[in-house]
């Protein structure tokens, strides 16, 4: 008597569900190369060709049945960043600051369902859209050699050719209209139609009782949070737990208000930083850029929703965990690399970090063990027991912070502050070429508004600075710390 073989049906591109609990293994390489094919053409397909792929339901999920389909009419405006603006902007290389402006509106499209939008003649190849907001590649980067939680390719992006343009996304996702931030400034009515209502709370306009109906009424899977200074996408299953929004976003907008202080950068920017939650982004636990990805998957033991939705608890210690990781990210979107040289990357990211938890929790016990008095003690007495070597502080982030946290400590915040307003003013001839130049300015700036000789303490450290700069520096006093380079 024969069985009937119980061998599972062989996964196809076709037919694959990838989720958390069904990785595709980096080791399947020629499925994986299929997948992605099919991503690509499916997600440049004519709209309609394909219908909602099986792991559309996986993530980033289904929209939930009967939801009704929906007409809105929305009226957006574009201003781009004034001439002003453009110089301190452009700088910003981890922000992704020319990469295209999302315009919220509130919809969903439905995996595979067909969605009409409509706009003005004169915006015609003016504006894009966008369908999904999870919009890291897992092809590239960190997430090419890991297992997939999710299908590589989830969204869709095209030019609007036409007064009435049909799209779709096998995978769904919410809808945005998309421009270059640099595009002429414009204001219009666009119509959509065949969506499905997401919830969309914006600070100052949206009621609480409102957003409640919205939470409670909504068959899209995702939703967002937005302030004119951040917008925040998340899973409606988290949303609908959120019952004070405002106070939440207003957390929130005091956290990216600090980071700008810092750098001092005006508010209102040109536009809202962004972040979302995603349960596979290109590489690290969060990354910088336009939007910030955070990851959020139990299954892989990242857990980020619970703090994002609710930053009251960043009061609770950080331990290096999600806290400093939000405040470490939106840092390094306000990093000008005028002043980011080889082996500062991870090192002034982190004047943020311990920014935010100055200013927005209140102090920085158990904010990182980077920067807990035992771990300070242990590096300083570690690098000054044979002589500096910049190799290695180069190699060691906390180190190398460890370096300006003194600084920081005699001088203030004000000083940093000072210090990176003067990069505002450099005409395009003046800023630096080269990490040698990027250190002595930083030298000279620092020194300069702190009237005080630094030089001599940067170059204890090993940190290579020109002959030139140490001569003109001489005009002040020289500063170095009490008890540095340490006894014991």
């Amino acid at each position: 008597m024969r069985h009937a073989s119980h061998r599972s049906p062989t996964r196809t591109a076709e037919t694959i569900v990838i989720s958390p609990k069904t990785p595709l293994s980096a080791k399947k390489k020629a499925l994986r190369r299929a997948v992605c094919t099919l991503s690509v053409n499916m997600l440049k397909a004519t709209a309609g060709t394909y219908g909602a792929h099986p792991s559309a339901k996986a993530f980033p999920g289904a929209v939930r049945m009967h939801a009704p389909r929906i007409v809105r009419t929305l009226s957006l405006a574009h201003t781009p960043p004034s001439a002003k603006m453009m110089p301190l902007i452009k700088p910003l290389g981890f922000a992704s600051p020319l990469r295209a402006t999302r315009y919220s509106t509130g919809l969903y499209a439905a995996p595979g369902e067909v969605v009409t939008i409509g706009i003005p003649t004169r915006m015609v190849r003016r504006l894009g859209v966008q369908i999904g907001c999870h919009s890291d590649r897992l092809d590239k980067w960190v997430a090419a050699g890991q297992d997939w939680r999710r299908m590589p390719l989830i969204v869709h992006t095209s030019v609007l050719t036409q007064q009435r343009s049909r799209v779709s996304n096998p995978f769904g996702g919410l809808v945005y209209l998309t421009c270059k931030p640099t595009a002429k400034a414009w204001k219009a009515d666009i119509t959509i139609s065949n969506a499905v209502m997401s919830p969309l709370f914006v600070l100052d306009r949206t009621t609480e009782r409102n957003w409640r109906k919205m939470v409670a009424e909504t068959g899209a899977p995702w939703g967002e949070l937005a302030t004119d200074r951040l917008i925040i996408t998340l899973p409606t299953s988290v949303l609908r737990h959120i019952k004070d929004p405002g106070k939440r976003m207003r957390i929130w907008d005091r956290i990216v208000g600090a980071t700008m202080d810092l750098a001092q950068l005006p508010l209102p920017s040109y536009r809202p930083q962004r972040m979302v939650t995603d349960v596979h982004i290109g590489g690290g636990f969060m990354h910088s850029g336009y939007p910030v990805m955070v990851h959020h998957c139990p299954e892989a033991k990242l857990v980020t929703e619970d703090l994002i939705s609710d930053p009251v608890r960043f009061s609770q210690p950080s331990k290096g965990g999600p806290t400093w990781g939000f405040f470490h990210e939106i840092g390094h979107n306000m990093q000008n690399l005028d002043w980011v040289f080889n082996g500062t990357v991870e090192v002034s990211v982190n004047f943020f970090s311990l920014y935010c938890f100055d200013k927005i929790v209140g102090g920085r016990d158990e904010a990182h063990p980077g920067v807990s008095n035992q771990g300070t003690a242990k590096a300083l007495n570690e690098f000054f027991s044979v002589p500096a070597d910049f190799k290695k502080w180069s190699r060691d982030p906390f180190l190398g912070l460890v370096t300006f946290r003194i600084v920081q400590n005699d001088f203030g915040w004000n000083l940093f502050k000072r210090t990176f307003k003067r990069y505002h003013t450099l005409g395009a001839h003046e800023r630096p070429r080269g990490d040698a130049q990027k250190r002595d300015m930083l030298v000279r700036f620092m020194s300069e508004e702190a009237k005080a000789n630094l030089a001599p303490y940067f170059t204890a450290w090993g940190i290579p600075l020109s002959r030139k700069l140490k001569q003109d520096l001489k005009r002040f006093p020289t500063w170095m710390p009490f008890n540095f380079p340490p006894a014991t």
